[in-house]
C-alpha cells in the first residue's frame, strides 16, 4: 500500500485574478474508518470545489497510514470559500466525517499572489498552525 497519494493540482478554468485567497487544511484521523471516510470525502469534496463559483484551484493528499490528510485550494476571495463550506454538500460530508469520531484540524487561509501553491510551502504552513477553528491569516509576502 502506498504511504502517499496526492490528487495533483488542477485549475477551474476561471480567469485567475492577481491575488486570491489560498485556503489549507490538514485533518488527522484515528482508525481505518475514519481515514477512509477522509480519504473518500476528499476526493468527493475536490470534485465538489472545482465545481463551485469563485474556485480557482485544489489538490488533495493523503498520507493513510498516518492517518493524515491535507487540502489546499484557492478562490476568488473568502465569501466564496466560505459559501462553499456552508453549501449543503460540504456540511453533508462533514457528518458522515464526524459520525466515525472526532477528527483533529486544522483550517487557515490568507491572501497570496494567484499562483498554484506549492504543496513544500503549504506543509510548512500547516505545520506551524495551531489546530481548531478556521481562521484567516494576514497577507505574507511571496518570499513566505
Amino acid at each position: 500500500m502506498p504511504t502517499m497519494f496526492t490528487l495533483p493540482w488542477r485549475w477551474t478554468g476561471r480567469a485567475r485574478l492577481e491575488s486570491s485567497l489560498v485556503f489549507a487544511s490538514r485533518f488527522d484521523g484515528a482508525g481505518l474508518r475514519a481515514g477512509w471516510r477522509l480519504f473518500v470525502g476528499g476526493v468527493r469534496l475536490r470534485r465538489a470545489v472545482l465545481r463551485s463559483p469563485g474556485a480557482i484551484g485544489v489538490s488533495v493528499r493523503a498520507h493513510p497510514l498516518k492517518g493524515r490528510y491535507y487540502t489546499v485550494s484557492m478562490w476568488d476571495d473568502e465569501a466564496s470559500l466560505l459559501a462553499f463550506a456552508h453549501s449543503a454538500y460540504h456540511q453533508a460530508a462533514v457528518r458522515r466525517l464526524t459520525e466515525v469520531g472526532t477528527v483533529a484540524g486544522i483550517l487557515v487561509s490568507r491572501q497570496a499572489e494567484a499562483r498554484r501553491p506549492r504543496w513544500r510551502e503549504t506543509l510548512t504552513w500547516l505545520a506551524a498552525a495551531e489546530p481548531g477553528p478556521y481562521r484567516r491569516e494576514s497577507t505574507v509576502t511571496a518570499g513566505d
